[in-house]
């Protein structure tokens, strides 16, 4: 459970009431790894290393418009929130 949403992991969807979300392979592994470590900063070049592999400028603007999507997608629940810590990383707060 994700606030009020359910994360199928397996199907790559998200899940509120009777409205499903599916979510992109990138999305759903950053998502994945944000639970992972919810209520704890996530720090950028990890889950840069984690799920592009390189941390490079590029993958790391393809990360904020993913980081973006996330946030479209749980705007439904503001219990939910994926919030920006300077100079760390994205912390998941429940």
């Amino acid at each position: 459970m994700l606030g009020k949403y359910k994360f199928d992991t397996q199907k790559q969807q998200l899940l509120l009431d009777d409205q499903v979300i599916k979510l992109t392979t990138k999305e759903s592994e950053l998502l994945k790894l944000l639970c992972t470590n919810a209520n704890k900063v996530l720090e950028r070049n990890l889950a840069l290393k984690t799920i592009w592999v390189d941390d490079n400028y590029f993958n790391a603007r393809s990360m904020d418009v993913y980081i973006t999507k996330l946030r479209k997608h749980l705007k439904e629940d503001p219990s939910v929130e994926i919030i920006n810590v300077h100079g760390k990383g994205y912390k998941l707060v429940i």
